[in-house]
């Protein structure tokens, strides 16, 4: 029976492979546990061995192999290697997912073979050995990979006529697209150099602030980077994410998710995929930024052509720097209503900043929205003495920031908004950690934890007639055991509270109870 080992081809034979495991064992019975592992796994996940072999079958198999439930070999399995004999028994199911004809499949067969088998058969010596190996091959790539990130690391916040510029514009090749604009308010200057060959540099007030690499083709860039192996040696634009973390070392920042961080000699390299994928899924490279600053808790220069948000700043005609407040209210207004942005609940909603900002009651009236696209948050603010400004912000920045309270809606709004406010949904009680009741005219809701291991979310109900009479009599004691039945079957496929979720995607709570009691358009008419 031929298996993959070591990217190649070993026939394995019954007689000759005992006699290798019997002079290196002395002990029978952990001779006949490697065995058990190793045939095990060959009758059962091997494509040649066991073609469509139902799990009901394998699972026989298995227990042919190990002796029966409870034997000595399974029992020598458990206290040595429990990992791998639990994987064995749960992991059935496996064979009713996957194509063992698959190379990846394949591979990844192979993988799990000898992990069960070599932890058993090899000795201390020669594992160290191949650790020492491991370590050194580790760290010849770091090198390897701080070398060819030198030269743009080096142009990192140096001017565009720096010598370590234009060495990277050489390297990047010559006559590059220039784009240049305005970002914000206070304004930042933004220059960007865009070659053929896929990379691009990006200023700031005259400054590299990154240094980008296509990896996929753009609009700018049809071909995409396509010297990628010259970053990360050995490698190609079909590179999968566990292949990137080999090369560049495990990230800082963002182990899962789209992006990911790695400290890359006085630099920080980030790259995107394009999608969520395992890790050795490949062809999901999208992006390698690098920057002279972690952008994790900042924003990304990239982002600053973001089409759901670079364009909702509208400039006045008449002054360099100025604002059109209206026009920008306006713009921000619809990219609301496109999806692209989304309002912050507590700061100052867009139809609010003109009439508080009028009344002189505060000094600062600012919004906040985010950007469903980039993630990024835009804080629009008029300011009483001084004029108004607009900057993007991360979301772990835009939580360190503190909304200025409100004065009472009477003192600014009129006799519309006064009303409007009077029927918001109220937090009318709490029990601090697992439940929250609002309150919004005759309505009740609730917004109920839910949690499953190191995964939580919540529920929001309205509540039924039955449910608030129950609510009545008992009061917060009732919440709570309600909160504990939707909390059990929360993760469940035919979870029954499911379909009265009144949750929606970005919103808060306040907001999704508005918009479920908000009327429809027959109700209008």
């Amino acid at each position: 029976m031929s298996v993959a080992r070591d990217e190649r081809h070993v026939d394995f034979s019954f007689a000759v492979t005992a006699q290798h495991i019997a002079v290196a064992e002395r002990s029978a019975l952990r001779r006949w546990a490697v065995f058990a592992v190793l045939f095990g796994e060959l009758a059962v996940f091997h494509a040649d061995a066991s073609p469509a072999r139902p799990p009901a079958e394998c699972r026989r198999v298995i227990d042919a192999i190990l002796g029966g439930t409870d034997s000595a070999v399974e029992n020598y399995l458990t206290t040595m290697n429990k990992r791998f004999r639990g994987g064995l028994r749960d992991s059935l199911a496996l064979l009713c997912k996957v194509d063992l004809k698959r190379s990846r499949d394949r591979e990844a067969f192979g993988r799990r073979l000898w992990f069960g088998v070599e932890s058993l058969i090899i000795s201390d010596g020669e594992r160290a050995r191949r650790a020492q190996e491991t370590e050194d091959r580790a760290a010849a790539r770091a090198v390897a990979v701080r070398h060819a990130f030198e030269p743009y690391n080096d142009a990192l916040l140096m001017a565009e006529r720096d010598d370590a510029v234009q060495r990277v514009i050489g390297l990047l090749g010559s006559d590059p697209v220039i784009s240049e604009f305005e970002v914000g308010a206070p304004a930042h200057h933004d220059r960007c150099l865009t070659f053929s060959s896929g990379g691009e540099i990006m200023l700031r007030d005259g400054t590299v602030t990154a240094i980008l690499f296509h990896v996929q083709p753009t609009e700018a860039t049809p071909h995409g980077f396509p010297e990628l192996g010259g970053l990360l040696p050995g490698l190609g634009r079909d590179a999968s994410r566990s292949q990137v973390e080999e090369a560049l070392g495990a990230p800082i920042a963002g182990r899962t998710g789209t992006s990911a961080t790695h400290r890359v000699g006085g630099g920080f390299v980030k790259v995107f995929y394009d999608a969520w994928a395992e890790k050795d899924e490949p062809n999901h490279l999208k992006l390698i930024q690098m920057t002279a600053e972690d952008t994790y808790a900042g924003t990304d220069p990239a982002d600053e052509r973001c089409p759901g948000c670079a364009g909702t700043l509208i400039r006045a005609g008449s002054a360099s720097d100025g604002v059109d407040v209206d026009a920008t209210i306006t713009s921000l207004r619809s990219g609301v209503a496109a999806g692209h942005l989304r309002q912050e609940h507590r700061w100052v909603a867009l139809d609010d900043l003109l009439r508080l900002h009028d009344s002189g009651l505060m000094e600062h009236v600012a919004a906040q929205l985010g950007c469903t696209i980039c993630h990024r948050r835009i804080f629009f603010a008029l300011h009483r003495d001084a004029d108004p400004t607009f900057e993007y912000a991360s979301l772990n920045d835009a939580r360190r920031r503190t909304p200025e309270r409100v004065p009472p809606v009477e003192r600014w709004g009129d006799a519309a908004r006064i009303a409007w406010e009077a029927q918001r949904p109220e937090q009318i009680a709490t029990d601090g950690s697992t439940w929250i009741l609002f309150a919004r005219g005759k309505h009740l809701f609730m917004n109920a934890r839910c949690w499953y291991s190191a995964v939580d979310g919540s529920r929001l109900i309205r509540l039924t007639a039955a449910e608030v009479s129950r609510y009545e009599r008992d009061g917060g004691a009732y919440l709570s055991r309600l909160q504990e039945s939707i909390n059990r079957t929360w993760t469940s496929n035919d979870d029954p509270w499911r379909s009265r979720d009144l949750t929606q995607s970005g919103m808060s709570d306040e907001e999704a109870i508005e918009a479920s009691t908000a009327p429809t358009q027959e109700e209008q008419t």
